[in-house]
């Protein structure tokens, strides 16, 4: 027996919470939902597989939480498994965002209201932060390229 590589471990984990598109769009407006977006916009591009865009109108997330945002298993929703019992979000477990990092591009360009500019990180497959840079959106916007490089997910 010998165990398996981190990246292989990453794309099994990944491959319970991203199943397909679908999944994937479900998972993003479940987090905007979260993150109290009145609005979310999806696009797709040749039925997700090149691109997927969820853009919100949500909180956003704080330039402290950045680092972390996309992480396996770091999450704003709970501390500890009691707070299982009185839990009112979609989300909660920390695996959305990084499973889908495991399986695509993954850029994020969000904006909380207390800040005057909106920042976006461009992710890599640990869900860790390789580029940031400023932008223009407001609310929050995660776009994923490149689905279909993974066809095992589809």
């Amino acid at each position: 027996m010998k165990q398996l590589p981190a990246d292989t471990v990453r794309l099994l984990s990944s491959s319970q919470v991203v199943t397909s598109v679908v999944s994937v769009v479900k998972e993003l407006m479940e987090n905007s939902l979260d993150a109290g977006a009145s609005s979310v916009d999806v696009k797709l591009e040749n039925f997700g597989l090149d691109r997927t865009e969820v853009r919100d109108n949500g909180c956003g997330i704080k330039a402290a939480d950045a680092p972390v945002m996309a992480v396996r298993h770091f999450t704003s929703k709970i501390s500890s498994h009691e707070d299982l019992e009185c839990l009112e979000t979609y989300g909660f477990r920390g695996e959305a965002l990084g499973s889908i990092c495991a399986v695509a591009e993954v850029t994020v360009t969000t904006k909380t209201e207390e800040e005057d500019v909106s920042t976006q990180y461009t992710l890599d497959s640990s869900g860790g932060i390789v580029s940031q840079r400023p932008s223009h959106l407001g609310g929050a916007s995660v776009s994923s390229i490149g689905l279909k490089q993974h066809p095992e997910h589809l």
